[in-house]
């Protein structure tokens, strides 16, 4: 089986065949172990408004959540700021929180810190709208100097090389983000 399928699509069987893995299941279930004892740590019984990131946070925060010991709410955002482009732009809601958040405690929840400009655009969003605190967690961070400083983010579970990873609610070509593990593409 080639790594592409009718010429246009990776063959995600193959892709992920040539992938290399980055944390197996016991590594990220072990950085969700200490994101959620983060999180009870800083929060202790406040309630708190997660908002998860679409697509990627779908299993990230799901995750999340089952740890944490305080109320959550759980609600959601879908936001870009790339329009179809390559250069990312002013942010635009595709589905806005439905929910008011004036004097909540927030904690965005996404699945990878890459360059970290949507991140920010999102928090900045959400304290526009009246939050008490917007605070970020994330599975993922990815180690080089492009974007903002690696330490931007309030709760990071794993750091990740600078390659195209996937599993864990990121995806490779629109699969396999149902993995347990995080994946790397194969170097060429």
């Amino acid at each position: 089986m080639g790594l592409t399928d009718n010429g246009r699509h990776p063959n995600p069987v193959a892709l992920l065949e040539s992938a290399d893995v980055v944390h197996d299941r016991e590594a990220v279930s072990a950085a969700m172990d200490a994101l959620g004892a983060a999180v009870n740590a800083h929060y202790g019984d406040r309630p708190i408004v997660l908002i998860g990131v679409m697509t990627g946070a779908i299993l990230p925060m799901a995750w999340l959540a089952t740890r944490l010991a305080m109320p959550v709410v759980m609600d959601f955002v879908h936001a870009t700021r790339y329009r179809g482009g390559l250069h990312g732009d002013e942010l635009e809601y595709r589905v806005p929180p439905r929910m008011a958040l004036d004097g909540k405690d927030v904690l965005v929840v996404d699945d990878i810190f890459d360059e970290g400009h949507t991140l920010a655009a999102i928090r900045g969003s959400l304290e526009k709208r009246g939050a008490a605190t917007v605070k970020t967690a994330v599975l993922a961070r990815k180690l080089h100097d492009r974007g903002l400083d690696r330490e931007w983010c309030d709760f990071v579970g794993l750091d990740v090389p600078d390659r195209y990873v996937f599993g864990c609610g990121m995806d490779a070509y629109e699969e396999w983000r149902q993995l347990d593990r995080i994946m790397a593409l194969a170097e060429d």
